[in-house]
Order: C-alpha cells, then sequence, then structure tokens
C-alpha cells in the first residue's frame, strides 16, 4: 500500500469514527474512501481494495448506505460492475432523513409525557430529551435553507467559515 493509500484509509477510519453512533464501521469507511477519492464512482472492487475489505462488505456497505441516501449505485455500462459514489450534495436530505426519524421519537416521548402516572423525576428527563428534539426539528429547516442559499451563491468549492467563537452568528446571515 502505497503511502497516498495509507493517508487515505486513516482519513476514512477517522470519518468511521465520526460516523461511529449512524452506521457500522465499514460503512463509514466506504464514505470516507468515497469522499477522497479523486474518481467520481469506484467499483466494488476498487472500493473492496481501498477499504481492505472484501466485495461482499463493500456490496452490504453499500446497500446500508443508499437506504440512508449517502451513496448511488450504478452499473457500469462498459464492465457491467456495481459502482458506487456519494449522493451529490446529499447531507441535507441525511438531515431531513433523520428528522423523520426524531420526529417519531418526539412523538413517542409526547405519549409518555401524556400517562399521568408518570413521576418527576422520569417526566423531567424525557421533557429534556423531548424539547430539545423539538427544537432542532423547528429549527433545522430554516438552517438548511439558509445553507442551500448560502450554497447557490458560493458554489460548490467554497469554503464555509469554522469559528470556535462561541459568540459568534451560527453562519452567515441573509
Amino acid at each position: 500500500m502505497t503511502r497516498d493509500q495509507q493517508a487515505h484509509l486513516r482519513f476514512a477510519d477517522v470519518v468511521a469514527t465520526l460516523l461511529g453512533a449512524d452506521v457500522p464501521p465499514m460503512a463509514g469507511r466506504m464514505v470516507g474512501i468515497l469522499l477522497i477519492a479523486e474518481e467520481p464512482r469506484l467499483a466494488t472492487k476498487q472500493l473492496a481494495a481501498r477499504m481492505e475489505a472484501s466485495p461482499v462488505t463493500v456490496s452490504s456497505m453499500g446497500r446500508l448506505l443508499r437506504r440512508l441516501n449517502m451513496v448511488e449505485r450504478t452499473v457500469s455500462p462498459e464492465t457491467r460492475q456495481d459502482e458506487f459514489s456519494l449522493r451529490s450534495a446529499h447531507w441535507p436530505d441525511v438531515y431531513q432523513d433523520n428528522a423523520r426519524e426524531v420526529s417519531r421519537l418526539v412523538a413517542i416521548l409526547d405519549e409518555q409525557l401524556a400517562d399521568p402516572r408518570l413521576p418527576d423525576a422520569p417526566r423531567v428527563r424525557i421533557l429534556e430529551m423531548r424539547n430539545f428534539h423539538a427544537f432542532l426539528l423547528a429549527n433545522i429547516p430554516e438552517l438548511l435553507d439558509r445553507f442551500a442559499r448560502w450554497r447557490a451563491d458560493h458554489g460548490p468549492l467554497a469554503v464555509f467559515p469554522a469559528t470556535d467563537d462561541t459568540d459568534a452568528p451560527a453562519g452567515p446571515q441573509d
């Protein structure tokens, strides 16, 4: 394995760790490899080699990531092999899919809160969780709209400024 390939695999493993709560490590590694690859699409065999995984693992993780709307699978007309790519500008879609799950969570929490026999201690914990997620549900659509406008104005190669300043606004105001 070349030095670049080792660096790409380390990057993919960092991505896998950060996505670890949402997907298995090999699915996270697949996302990382697709992020760092120069090619827009990679065949199953290419991914298997770069991920240090079997083609069966790539296929399984590809199915999972397709269900999560993170990757697309196409068949190469030349080789007739499966190829995977990250969905273009898909991160807002991932958040919207998560919003549906969070909405279901809030509904379940509301059902628990409707029980008059629920003691105060768990009620406080459930309310904290419910209110946090309801707050996100109420505010994420506006943030997604703002991001879409920012991306349209600045293009796909622009870098959104990151800041450690907690008093700074969350992003450019429209």
